[in-house]
């Protein structure tokens, strides 16, 4: 993978940040920071190798890190901070690149959540990110919003099909499916309901919530991965 700053560049870059933002004796340092560092970057690769988009690869497809799009350094830092809850559930460094990833980006994606190994953030301001069971090839867009509420945590939480896009301003409240190659539209809320694969979710100009079959054409996450959906 191409990144925009030598590792050791970039991990410093983090750890200036951290403690500027979070002056505590709480320290970006440590052997297990050093393992999640490691793990966020090979996740990173990973991902970023099935995406299309042109910022995404260099021009002879290698995957490309830049630590100046926003997108991509949110993408990195939920790594990071996941990583290094699955490592030591170090708490406090954890809850700082979370606040951090918040800072920056106006997003909230917790530490905790389970995003799966291949997913895309577009310009995810403010969208908040609760508990779900998410699959490949997901993609989160602007002012989403899935189960904030305490009554849908845990064991309740829905399962997320593979490809499912939502876009600007869609809503999942409740813990009813979701099925693959979903599309949820612009202000669109899906309410504690199933909805079948290859399902199109839009809300109308009346605000009434209207489901229909993709039919033949690609769902509309495979123009953002390099894979069959």
């Amino acid at each position: 993978m191409i990144i925009s700053l030598p590792a050791g560049e970039l991990k410093e870059y983090i750890r200036q940040q951290v403690n500027l933002f979070f002056p505590d004796k709480y320290k970006f340092e440590g052997h297990d920071v050093d393992s999640a560092f490691s793990q966020a970057l090979e996740r990173v690769e990973y991902c970023f190798k099935h995406i299309t988009l042109p910022m995404y690869l260099t021009h002879d497809r290698q995957p490309y890190f830049y630590h100046m799009h926003s997108d991509q350094y949110s993408q990195f830092l939920y790594f990071l901070s996941n990583s290094l809850w699955e490592l030591s559930q170090n708490k406090p460094i954890c809850d700082k690149l979370l606040v951090l990833n918040r800072a920056l980006s106006g997003f909230f994606v917790s530490y905790k959540c389970p995003l799966p190994a291949i997913f895309i953030f577009i310009h995810p301001l403010g969208s908040v990110i609760g508990n779900a069971k998410f699959s490949e090839f997901t993609i989160i867009m602007q002012g989403v919003t899935v189960n904030t509420s305490p009554r849908f945590m845990g064991s309740s939480s829905p399962s997320l099909g593979r490809g499912l896009a939502l876009c600007a301003g869609a809503t999942i409240i409740g813990d009813k499916p979701i099925g693959d190659r979903v599309t949820i539209g612009a202000n669109a809320q899906v309410h504690n309901i199933s909805i079948a694969d290859d399902s199109i979710v839009v809300r109308d100009s009346t605000g009434q919530i209207n489901i229909k079959h993709r039919g033949e054409k690609p769902c509309y996450a495979q123009c953002y991965f390099n894979v069959q959906i």
